[in-house]
C-alpha cells in the first residue's frame, strides 16, 4: 500500500507535463494560501507548517493545538492533514497555472470568489484538489471554478447580442419567437412557451442588466416566466447569459413574475396567457 510521501511524490510527477521545461526557472514561486471553508476568508503564508506552528495559539487553529504542540517543521504533511482536518481550512498552492488544494473530505470552500481575484479561472489553468482524508485527487481547470453555467455550444448567443444591440429598434422579425426560449407562457402566433423578440427587447429597454459575476460585463436577459417544478408546481426562472464568458445565470431574487412583467414590459407585447399541463389558459 502507497504511502502518503509515495502518494503526493505521484502527484507532483503527474503535475509535471502542464509546466514546460524550458520556461520552469521563469515561473514565480508558488504561493501558498490558507481559506476558511465557512467565511471564505484567505491569507497568504509562507512556509504552511511553519506558519501554523507559529500560529498555533491562534483561535483559527484553536482545535489543532494540541497535535501541533508534539510536531515540528519537519512533519509537514501532518501539520497539513491536521489542520484541514481540524479547523474548517484548506490549503490552496498556487503557481502560475497549477493549482493544489487540499481539503479534508467535504469540507471545501466555494473557491470561485477566490479564483477570480487570483485570475485564474483559464481554462489553461490545471487544478487538483486532493482530499487528505482517503488520499484522493481529482483534476479540473480553472474554468470549473467560474459562476454559472456554460451556456450550449448550439445557443446562438451572436444572434442574441444583434438583437440587443438593436433593442431600440424596431426590426422586421421582432414578432418571431427567439431561438430556445422557455417562459411557461403564450403570445398569439407563437408556439406554446416561446417568447418574442419584441418582448424581450420591451425587458432590455425597461430593466436594467445584471453585471456578470465572472468579468462584470452586462449580461443579456434570454429568458423569463416560469420553469416546470415537479407535476403541479412551477417556479420562476430568469436567465441571463454574459457574451464574453459564455455562462448563464439565474436570476432567484424575482419572485414575482407578473409583477415583473407588469413593470418590464409594454402592454402590447405582454403575454395572453399561461401555459399549464401543455396548454395554453388565460393569464
Amino acid at each position: 500500500m502507497p504511502t502518503r510521501r509515495t502518494f503526493l511524490s505521484f502527484i507532483s510527477a503527474a503535475a509535471w507535463p502542464f509546466l514546460h521545461r524550458e520556461t520552469w526557472a521563469t515561473f514565480p514561486a508558488p504561493t501558498h494560501h490558507f481559506i476558511q471553508t465557512t467565511t471564505l476568508n484567505s491569507w497568504p503564508i509562507v512556509n504552511p507548517a511553519q506558519w501554523c506552528l507559529d500560529y498555533k495559539h491562534d483561535p483559527v487553529l484553536e482545535r489543532a493545538y494540541d497535535g501541533l504542540r508534539s510536531l515540528s517543521v519537519n512533519d509537514e504533511d501532518r501539520i497539513i492533514r491536521l489542520v484541514v482536518r481540524r479547523c474548517g481550512l484548506n490549503l490552496i498552492e498556487a503557481n502560475r497555472n497549477q493549482v493544489t488544494v487540499h481539503h479534508w473530505s467535504q469540507q471545501i470552500a466555494d473557491l470561485r470568489p477566490f479564483f477570480k481575484e487570483h485570475l485564474l479561472t483559464s481554462p489553461d489553468v490545471q487544478v487538483t484538489l486532493i482530499d487528505r482524508k482517503k488520499e484522493i485527487a481529482t483534476n479540473k481547470t480553472g474554468d470549473d471554478f467560474q459562476y454559472g453555467q456554460p451556456i450550449a455550444k448550439d445557443f446562438p448567443i451572436e444572434l442574441f447580442v444583434s438583437k440587443w444591440n438593436n433593442r431600440f429598434q424596431q426590426e422586421r422579425d421582432d414578432h418571431l419567437a427567439a431561438p430556445m426560449t422557455s417562459s411557461g407562457l403564450a403570445w398569439d402566433g407563437l408556439e406554446l412557451g416561446q417568447i418574442p423578440w419584441c418582448a424581450l427587447k420591451s425587458a432590455w429597454q425597461r430593466s436594467q442588466s445584471n453585471s456578470c459575476l465572472n468579468c462584470s460585463g452586462a449580461s443579456i436577459l434570454v429568458n423569463f416566466g416560469y420553469r416546470q417544478v415537479g407535476v403541479f408546481n412551477r417556479s420562476p426562472n430568469f436567465v441571463s447569459v454574459c457574451p464574453h464568458c459564455r455562462r448563464s445565470f439565474v436570476d432567484e431574487s424575482i419572485t414575482d413574475v407578473a409583477g415583473w412583467i407588469a413593470a418590464n414590459l409594454e402592454t402590447d407585447f405582454c403575454p395572453v396567457g399561461k401555459v399549464v399541463w401543455g396548454k395554453r389558459v388565460p393569464a
